[in-house]
């Protein structure tokens, strides 16, 4: 079975021939500790930056090189990069997911009235009460600190991230194989972007899609075109399109993250439907 991004790569390149988009440019890639970043020139001399988030077992390499193709990568076509998104989980995979970010914004601001925009606050949207339940897959930790102060009925699935005491008062998990059917049931899920680059968000959508009332991905690493996550189940998908490249190139090769960048950035929301 085709997974989502695949399926998606797939939909950019419909697109692409339907619109008669010319393939564009690499024009810049940085690899940073926090985010990658990849800038494409597209004919009508737009540039667009795609982010995704570089996960921090990829840079364990032992050796002095941690990828085997850097000091070219501008001069590959943006179609390559583009189809590194259907990698196992890898650097490459970094690359490629920056890459289809970057396509993506091209795709969301040239189409723009074909997609339905969310125009309110996104906690005013998901309009929580103090008897629903609310469960993070990654600690987003300014929305929890939000919704934390409507329902305390928290559940937090975090691998990698120290908590701090004050995320001690929820329920803490390291992994989805360690929930429990009651766990399921929960009214709104909220995944990060992270899981598209380790290669869970399908396993994810297989155990919550029939649980969940509603599933949102959020982060720059899922700033890209939504239909084939809409037709995944996923009921919205927040990302960043970027409005000054060359400072957030400066924040990602500094080793910066969303904190750093998102003054250079707008967030968006999509919504099936």
């Amino acid at each position: 079975m085709k997974m989502i991004i695949e399926k998606t790569i797939e939909k950019i390149t419909q697109i692409e021939d339907e619109n008669k988009i010319t393939p564009p440019k690499v024009s810049k890639v940085v690899i940073g500790l926090g985010y990658t970043g990849v800038e494409l020139k597209f004919s009508d001399n737009t540039l667009q930056l795609g982010v995704a988030f570089t996960l921090p077992d990829f840079l364990l390499n032992k050796g002095c090189s941690k990828i085997n193709f850097a000091g070219n990568l501008t001069e590959k076509k943006a179609q390559e990069l583009l189809n590194w998104a259907k990698n196992e989980a890898s650097l490459q995979k970094v690359i490629g997911i920056a890459t289809l970010n970057a396509f993506s914004q091209y795709i969301l601001q040239s189409k723009k009235a074909e997609y339905k925009f969310l125009h309110k606050d996104l906690i005013k949207y998901l309009d929580p009460n103090n008897d629903m339940k609310v469960t993070f897959i990654g600690l987003i930790e300014p929305m929890i600190r939000q919704i934390s102060k409507i329902t305390k009925n928290i559940l937090i699935i975090e691998k990698n991230l120290e908590f701090s005491q004050f995320f001690e008062k929820f329920k803490l998990l390291r992994s989805i194989d360690e929930i429990s059917q009651d766990d399921l049931d929960t009214d709104i899920l909220i995944c990060t972007g992270t899981s598209i680059i380790n290669d869970t968000l399908e396993k994810i959508l297989d155990t919550f899609r029939k649980k969940a009332n509603f599933i949102a991905l959020i982060g720059p690493t899922a700033s890209m075109i939504p239909e084939i996550f809409f037709d995944y189940g996923i009921d919205l998908i927040g990302g960043m399109t970027f409005k000054n490249s060359e400072a957030t190139f400066r924040v990602l090769q500094e080793a910066g993250g969303t904190r750093f960048f998102k003054k250079y950035a707008s967030k968006y929301n999509l919504v099936s439907g």
